[in-house]
């Protein structure tokens, strides 16, 4: 077996940094001149790349990656990588710039796996297609895909938001209210894609996004992420072995039928809705094969008994959605849309379904931050914890390096690197801090 190629060596110097930012490609000869121009002769490595950070010329990730001596994987095509958003079994997620048209875009490597036959990318394709035909405010438009080599990688609108996995894990099991119009947003979107003939085959929380506020986008807007791509046949990492059943992270969220169609995307909203509520998926725990039997013949515990808090009309519609019989479930997901509609407009029933997405003082769960679906207040404190630079984490030289799932961090070893002392660099100079939570907030109906 091969072995991979050594690293290259790290920078240390101004000369050899500013040389190395030539040959990434990062940026374009005027801007280069102007970013060589504004670093100080007298600066090493590390210093040259906190002044180019701080000026805005350079990424932390690109400064990481540049002084690990690492000059690929920068641009893709007409994209140019600024920073790592995201990584699975499936891929690896990119915030990228389109180089002529600067537009901010997010760029899904696939995993080698889901890509290496002729059918496999055949298939890529043709989901591609059909993905870049949807065009829906709850969805995320798809710009973009191609293939180098044996990746391929699709290039789609960027959501400046968590998905719900990550807003979850933040603040904890969310306010009715909150789910209620997250799910409502996402089954919207499932059945506009029904209706031009697409199934997702992939919802889970990961999939599904929450923007951030802006002017333009006032209020919670829900994303969902990965039409098509959820269709391809997974990777090998995302398969168990023994049972070639989906891993245990997707199968919390698959449907019990083999063979679906929407009412299966409809089970695992249920199972994402049940998620937001408690915190966990409905099935947590064991293997991807025992989370399958579960989802075929056990039912998960209600809602009610672990959110005392959660309106009965609600929990219904969870119990509904977790069917073991898809005709059982909602018809559609515009019918369960309208549901949620009528528990939040009034309609619900007598024993307590109402919803009101303005959650009154006193009575919001532990959970409930004011502000947190609207970004109107200032977010909180970021979280700790060191975030490894790209360049601490590739072993091999090829130019998809940065791009590919098997690379394994090296073992961290003693000694101060030039990545450490330029975020030492960087904090001192008061750069903002990675990982930073976002503050978010439900929207009345």
């Amino acid at each position: 077996m091969p072995t991979a190629p050594a690293p290259p060596p790290a920078v240390t110097d101004r000369q050899a940094f500013l040389a190395a930012l030539c040959r990434s490609g990062i940026l374009a000869p005027a801007r280069l001149a102007k970013a060589t121009a504004a670093v100080p002769d007298d600066a090493t490595a590390a210093a040259a790349a906190a002044a180019l950070v701080a000026a805005g010329f350079l990424t932390r990730f690109q400064a990481g990656r540049l002084l690990a001596g690492r000059t690929d994987g920068f641009v893709i095509d007409p994209y140019v990588i600024q920073e790592e958003v995201g990584r699975g079994p499936g891929g690896r997620v990119f915030k990228a710039l389109h180089g002529s048209m600067h537009r901010t875009v997010a760029i899904k490597v696939l995993a080698a796996g889901r890509t290496r036959t002729p059918d496999a990318k055949e298939a890529f394709r043709r989901e591609a297609r059909a993905a870049a035909g949807l065009n829906h405010p709850n969805i995320i438009t798809a710009f973009d895909a191609s293939e180098r080599g044996e990746r391929a990688y699709v290039a789609t609108e960027y959501v400046d938001g968590p998905d719900l996995a990550r807003l979850v894990k933040a603040r904890g099991p969310l306010p009715a209210a909150e789910a209620c119009e997250i799910v409502r947003q996402a089954a919207v979107a499932l059945e506009y894609a029904r209706e031009q003939g697409m199934t997702h085959s992939g919802i889970k929380p990961t999939n599904l996004l929450v923007a951030r506020a802006s002017k333009t986008l006032p209020g919670c807007v829900v994303k969902v992420a990965d039409f098509g791509i959820s269709r391809l046949a997974p990777a090998d990492a995302a398969v168990d072995t023994d049972t070639q059943l989906p891993a245990a992270g997707a199968a919390d969220y698959a449907a019990p039928e083999a063979a679906g169609d929407h009412r299966s995307d409809l089970y695992s909203l249920g199972c994402v809705f049940y998620f937001l509520l408690t915190g966990r998926p409905p099935f947590p725990g064991g293997s991807a094969e025992s989370k399958a039997s579960r989802h075929r013949g056990e039912f998960p515990a209600p809602v009610e008994a672990q959110r005392p808090d959660v309106p009965p009309g609600v929990a219904e519609v969870v119990r509904r959605l977790l069917a073991k019989d898809p005709n059982a479930r909602y018809p559609s997901a515009a019918a369960l849309a309208a549901r949620l509609d009528a528990l939040a407009g009034g309609a619900g029933d007598e024993d307590g379904g109402y919803v009101a997405f303005d959650v009154p003082a006193g009575q919001a769960s532990s959970s409930y931050q004011p502000g947190y679906l609207t970004g109107m207040n200032p977010p909180p404190a970021p979280t700790t914890g060191r975030h490894a630079p790209v360049g601490e984490t590739l072993s091999d030289a090829s130019p998809w390096a940065a791009l590919t799932d098997e690379v394994r961090p090296p073992r961290r070893r003693g000694g101060v690197s030039a990545v450490t002392l330029l975020a030492v660099v960087l904090s001192v100079a008061g750069a903002v801090a990675l990982g930073a939570s976002l503050v978010l907030k439900a929207v009345a109906r």
